[in-house]
Order: structure tokens, then sequence, then C-alpha cells
């Protein structure tokens, strides 16, 4: 979810991000204390992510067809999270069907989990060789506008690879990240996501640290789905279900004067390669109806998603604030 300051696109070129640093902003520099004993679990799932980044995408999706179907019989919450989420979203659909998509949703899931490493361990020009892209007349008309771009990409298993697919193609970029209680994963995530430059704040610096960016030049990355509570969110529907979402997003839009451009990260089986899909940008964004904006939004990730279910990050607890204070989870 990152940039490339030293090769801009012809759409960004003479528009470029100042080099002032803003508050909160992540720092890549290793750490000596990175190294204590109580992270040796952490280094030893990334070195195996390391062995993994230079096995063959074919082989490992082989393995992932061979292990899913084992460790979808192994008892974890994140399974009842996900049928609870697909019986919400589509209630007409039989079990069989859910079924389907649940097996699906896994499969595609080990495949890009097993191939996470790459992201860091392999060069730039392998990276790039690895995305193809549906929609690019749609990426490329945003751009055209002179406009800073927010790119609103749903939760995928390949979301990360949405990111740096952008920065890879010369895009100045900046997003928000959530701080773990581990500094080494957050080291290994964040240096991932600033492969190619660009700015990775901390959730925490709030909305106007993205403003000024993209005012700066910089075109933001933003995930917009997931339920974080009432604060700054209006209930509004989400494919058959009332969903509590938030509403910064056209509020970014307006601040920023931006322009917003729904995308979609997908592991492509077929070609064992990951795949950034486009839509249209967003006309008259806002419109100054908020509940109406949001809804649009909504909107725009269920086209993002229908046809494609089995990449959505069904595990996330999107229905987790109910308006009658019960959990379904």
């Amino acid at each position: 979810m990152t940039s490339n300051n030293d090769n801009p696109s012809r759409e960004t070129a003479g528009k470029q991000p100042s080099s002032g640093n803003s508050d909160r902003k992540f720092d890549r520099s290793f750490r000596k204390e990175y190294l204590h004993p109580r992270f040796i679990p952490v280094w030893i799932l990334l070195g195996i992510a390391g062995i993994l980044a230079f096995v063959p995408p074919v082989i490992r999706d082989l393995a992932a067809d061979f292990l899913y179907r084992p460790l979808m019989r192994l008892p974890f919450k994140q399974k009842k999270i996900v049928r609870v989420n697909l019986r919400l979203c589509f209630p007409d659909s039989t079990e069989e069907e859910l079924d389907r998509i649940t097996a699906d949703f896994f499969r595609v899931g080990l495949k890009v989990v097993l191939g996470y490493g790459e992201a860091f361990f392999r060069s730039q020009s392998y990276l790039r060789k690895t995305y193809m892209v549906t929609g690019e007349e749609h990426f490329r008309e945003a751009l055209s506008l002179g406009k800073p771009v927010i790119f609103m990409a749903p939760h995928a298993w390949a979301i990360d690879h949405a990111g740096l697919f952008l920065s890879a193609s010369g895009l100045t970029m900046c997003t928000m990240m959530h701080t773990s209680r581990n500094p080494v994963y957050d080291w290994f995530m964040n240096s991932m996501r600033l492969k190619f430059g660009g700015k990775v704040y901390e959730r925490g610096a709030g909305l106007k640290s993205i403003v000024r960016a993209l005012r700066d030049g910089y075109h933001s990355f933003f995930l917009p789905d997931q339920d974080l509570g009432t604060a700054n969110s209006i209930f509004v529907r989400f494919f058959a279900e009332e969903k509590c979402t938030l509403t910064v997003m056209p509020r970014l839009a307006r601040m920023a004067d931006a322009v917003v451009v729904p995308m979609f990260s997908c592991y492509n089986e077929e070609h064992h390669k990951y795949e950034v899909v486009f839509d249209r940008y967003f006309e008259g964004y806002p419109s100054g109806d908020l509940e109406a904006d949001v809804r649009r939004m909504n909107a725009a990730i269920e086209k993002l998603v229908t046809g494609r279910e089995k990449q959505y990050m069904w595990f996330l607890k999107f229905f987790k604030t109910r308006r009658d204070d019960r959990g379904v989870y």
C-alpha cells in the first residue's frame, strides 16, 4: 500500500510529494530490540515464509489444494464467523451453496498465506510480474483527472497486493495501519508495504494526516468496510443486512477534493497471479447526502465481491455492532 517516489507515472509527473515527515509515520528501520528471545516464534514463521517465497506458485497452490480440506476440519472460531457473515449477507442461499463458498474461501486464503513472503523477500522486478489487471481503463481514467485518488479497497485475502500494485505502478501512496502487539510483525508487514516507498501512518495519526498527504500529491489506499463501532459510523445496508458502516470516506474525499476509485484484490487460481480489479470512479461524490454516499460505497463493494465471494475476508466481524446490542457471533 505504498509508492515509488523515483518513478512517477505520466499522470503524476510534475506533482511530487514534499519530503516533510508527518507525526506517527511508520519507521521501517530495524531495531535491536526485535532480536529479543520472546520474538523467536515470529522469526521462525518469517523464516518459513521466506523459504516458501522461492517455491514456485504452482507447487504452493497444489499443496494448498491438498491441505485446506483437513485444515477445515479443525475447530477454530473463524469458521463460525465466516458462516454467520455468509448467512446474513446471502439469506436465500442454500446450505450447499454456503458450504461451497466457505470451502473456496479457505482454499484461496491458504494459497495467499503460503505466498505471503513474496512481497517481502522477492525483488521489485519479480513482484511486478505477479500482477494482472482487470478494468485498467478505469484506473487510468481516474488518474487522468489530475486529482488525488482514494483507492477504496474492501478487505480481501490478497489485500496487500492491491496496495503493492499501486505503488509498483509508480504512484505516490499513503495509507493507515493498525499497530499490533508484536513490533516484529509490524516491522515485517509495513516494510513489505513500503517495498516501493510511500507512507504508512499509524491509525492514531488521524484523518488529517491522510488529508495533508493527499493535498501534498499522494494518493491513498483506504479500507472502509470494517465494523469499528458507532463512532463516525451509521447503519446502512450491506448485501441483505444492515451494517454499522464508517462515514470516513465521503468526508475524506470532500476534505481533500479527491476522486474515489473502487478496487478489489484477488488471487487468480488459474494463472497463479494476483489480480487487481478496478471499477469506474465515483462521479459527483460526495453528494452531500451522507447516508446515500455511504450506501453507494457499500453497493460498490457488493458489486466487486459478487462473483468473487471466495476472495473476501469473511472471517472479520463485519456485523459486530448491532442496533439492539445483541451479538451475532
